[in-house]
């Protein structure tokens, strides 16, 4: 118990202080200084089967005139209505119709764009085309130029992950839309670190089209990462005593990871065998991109399948289970901002 939260002794002081927008610690402190982290939020997870339906709406009802992006927001109820999928990070479901155009901006924000339906759409990020086909990864890293145009036959609907949360937290938003004279901000490279696990780490697509001029297109080729490629990593990963793989996109420069505030990876499970208990005092943002199965977070269970979205909140006990061979979840995580800040601590039980 705080000493002094209901002693009258304390109270003239206490009214003193406060008249000077001043606290003291004595009544608060063990409220403050908490033994281990509790997630504001429980995990939570938006079925594909709830939200196609709603995506296929906003596609018939919202015109891309009246939208600067046709997104649907994943907002957690114990964020108060903020924009928070869950700590620091943000997700949505974007939707783009053949022969429509997202007109190009940029922002102080990282984010992330994972492929769940459709092609044919291209996102250009600092003049780099960036096809876009079903379990693809494409980046746009903060203060990059990016737009996306669709000149293809199918709806395209990707996930849509950035750190909103963590910027309006910090209050470092910047949004700007071209005018004559913008100049491209190529971003530097991130701080090389150690992956989750034994992931492979697989780096982004070589560029098609290098410059003769330039580094050998070193800077066009780090937006990209297709799943052909991704799958062929995870296939080749080393197998872990509890039947996963595991494997992380990387910084085309110095391998670590993708985003400084985001840090993707893929997770493969061996079907019926649970993965080893595991929890981070990082986040995570799960897209479901192929088959089925369940998730234990702390004491909550989550039944998934494809394109289903779901949370991993910090500091829960986290355990897989595949209900077919061929689960691969993706996550988008704040984990190496977590480690570059000093606040990463993970545990496995053994």
């Amino acid at each position: 118990m705080d000493v002094a939260s209901s002693d009258s002794r304390y109270a003239g002081m206490i009214a003193a202080l406060a008249e000077r927008h001043a606290q003291p610690l004595w009544d608060r402190y063990h409220r403050i200084t908490t033994r281990e982290p509790r997630a504001l939020d429980a995990p939570m997870a938006w079925a594909w089967a709830d939200m196609e339906p709603l995506v296929e709406r906003a596609a018939r009802e919202v015109a891309m005139e009246d939208a600067e992006r046709r997104v649907l927001l994943l907002t957690h109820p114990a964020f108060g209505g903020r924009v928070a999928t869950t700590t620091n990070l943000s997700g949505g479901l974007q939707t783009l119709l053949p022969g429509e155009t997202a007109r190009a901006h940029r922002h102080s924000l990282q984010a992330i764009r994972f492929v769940m339906s459709g092609s044919g759409a291209v996102t250009t990020v600092n003049q780099h085309r960036c096809p876009m086909h079903e379990g693809d990864l494409v980046l746009t890293p903060a203060w990059a130029w990016h737009e996306h145009i669709h000149q293809g036959s199918q709806r395209m609907v990707w996930f849509d992950g950035l750190d909103l949360p963590l910027l309006h937290h910090l209050d470092s938003m910047f949004f700007e839309i071209p005018t004559p004279g913008s100049e491209p901000l190529t971003p530097p490279p991130t701080a090389a670190a150690l992956a989750q696990r034994d992931a492979v780490v697989l780096g982004p697509d070589p560029d098609p089209d290098p410059d003769p001029d330039g580094d050998a297109g070193t800077q066009s080729n780090r937006y990209r990462f297709s799943w052909g490629r991704a799958m062929d990593a995870i296939a080749g990963a080393s197998v872990q005593d509890d039947g996963s793989r595991w494997l992380r996109y990387g910084d085309g420069l110095s391998g670590g990871p993708v985003l400084p505030t985001l840090d993707c990876y893929l997770l493969a499970c061996g079907a019926g065998q649970p993965t080893r208990d595991f929890r981070s005092t990082s986040n995570a943002i799960c897209v479901v991109a192929r088959g089925q199965g369940t998730s234990r977070v702390g004491s909550h269970t989550i039944g998934w399948k494809r394109h289903d979205v779901f949370t991993l909140p910090h500091w829960n006990w986290i355990s897989h289970t595949a209900q077919s061979d061929d689960a691969v979840i993706f996550m988008m995580t704040d984990r190496e901002f977590l480690a570059t800040m000093g606040y990463l601590r993970e545990e496995i039980q053994a």
